[in-house]
């Protein structure tokens, strides 16, 4: 699904639009500047009407549960009306984007008028995971002004397209600073003449998806990467209270272990596999609980999947040394060792030992992949805590039933994006 000055196109039309590409962005950027009111005002009037069943359905069909899909949807709401975007803007540029601002260089006779502004044109790579829609990513881009190019994901359904159309149809003038391909991947011809109109590429994906693009960009272009993480929980003795299991229990449940910050897997402040057999124990029923209550919606397909891994590790076992705790909906897979991967997923993580002694050690090799850690701990263990994991490479220690609840002016992955999106240009006068 390709959409272009403000309406679907075929292939055979994008071929000329990527022909005729750069002229069409210079003769945008010879315009006046995108205002951050227009671009507010129009996102604001796109969450007020909503059509929140045709986007229920469209991520129903990607298999994303009802429940699931409607929580995406407020959560929308919440973050793209005026008031938070205003909010945001503030939180992460202050008040002086596009605004020049004077003042006299230390140690030297002259004056300089500093503004930050757009970096120009950024092109979206977007990933098609559930932890957010790609048309997310233009809306940011958006915000600062920027041009934005948008290569959708294989498994994206259209939202993106048609959320965007309708971005478009609340402020028609938005139209020339939105641009969305559905080339695949593998197209590197169409791929690199995307890049080379672009003054920064946006990356969403894993390792894989971040190296082929780097291999593509060339050096003057910018590459600003928001990669796969990982997220876990971490459980101490004074932490192992009924409350806070349900809390994390809850956690897996409702996400399904989709997003970057879900519970991928459960460490336990110990280096005794007794204990790890002993809190499997206790855990699953409590998990097998909220994983009925919040029953999802899975395809057969992932079924078949997550049944073939779970058998698989039931083979494996004898060699990995590790042990599967069956629920009636649910599982645990309790390992010796001190991994940290994703999970089988839908309510399969895995537990493991890790003595909070071993933390840093156990954790650093992990730095740039790490992200959030649901943290069941006693309060006077809160703070040491929090600072190891974040000497580790975490960004965010929260309760383990808040690990996937965001705010408005939250970073992402530890940096502001709207930041990343922006250049600070200087003219320097007598």
């Amino acid at each position: 699904m390709n959409l272009v000055n403000g309406k679907f196109i075929d292939s055979k039309e994008c071929d000329i639009v990527l022909d005729n590409l750069e002229q069409q962005i210079i003769d945008t950027l010879n315009k006046k500047r995108l205002s951050t009111e227009t671009v507010i005002n129009a996102c604001d009037k796109l969450v007020t009407n909503l059509n929140e069943e045709f986007y229920i359905k469209s991520m129903s069909n990607l298999g994303i549960d009802e429940s699931l899909g409607k929580s995406y949807i407020n959560e929308m709401r919440r973050f793209f009306c005026k008031e938070s975007l205003l909010h945001r803007m503030k939180v992460e540029l202050g008040d002086t984007l596009g605004t020049p601002y004077s003042f006299n260089s230390m140690h030297k006779d002259f004056t300089v008028t500093r503004q930050i502004l757009p970096l120009g044109v950024l092109l979206h790579v977007a990933a098609g995971n559930a932890d957010g829609l790609p048309a997310f990513s233009v809306l940011e881009g958006l915000l600062t002004g920027n041009i934005n190019i948008l290569k959708l994901p294989s498994a994206e359904g259209g939202i993106s397209a048609h959320l965007l159309l309708e971005l478009i149809k609340a402020e028609p003038a938005l139209a020339d600073y939105i641009y969305v391909f559905d080339y695949s991947s593998k197209d590197i011809e169409h791929i690199e003449k995307l890049i080379s109109v672009a003054d920064a590429v946006v990356v969403w994906g894993g390792r894989e998806a971040v190296f082929a693009l780097r291999r593509l960009i060339p050096p003057n272009t910018k590459l600003i990467e928001w990669g796969h993480k990982v997220s876990f929980a971490y459980v101490t003795k004074q932490g192992m209270t009924q409350n806070k299991l349900e809390g994390l229990a809850k956690n897996i449940a409702e996400t399904g272990q989709l997003l970057c910050s879900s519970a991928q897997g459960i460490f336990i402040d110990t280096d005794n596999m007794d204990d790890i057999y002993e809190f499997c124990d206790r855990f699953l029923p409590v998990l097998d609980y909220a994983i009925n209550k919040n029953a999802k919606k899975i395809g057969i397909g992932i079924k078949s999947q997550v049944a073939l891994r779970l058998y698989a590790e039931e083979l494996e076992g004898i060699y990995k040394d590790s042990q599967i705790f069956k629920g009636d909906s649910c599982s645990l897979i309790a390992y010796p060792d001190k991994i940290i991967d994703t999970s089988i997923q839908f309510g399969n993580p895995w537990v493991r030992p890790l003595p909070h002694r071993e933390l840093l050690s156990a954790l650093r090799p992990y730095k740039n992949y790490l992200q959030t850690v649901g943290l069941a701990c006693g309060q006077s263990e809160l703070h040491s805590l929090s600072h190891i994991f974040f000497k580790t490479g975490v960004v965010r220690v929260c309760p383990c039933e808040k690990m996937s609840q965001t705010y408005c002016g939250a970073p992402h992955d530890g940096e502001f994006p709207l930041r990343r999106y922006t250049k600070i240009v200087d003219i320097d006068t007598d």
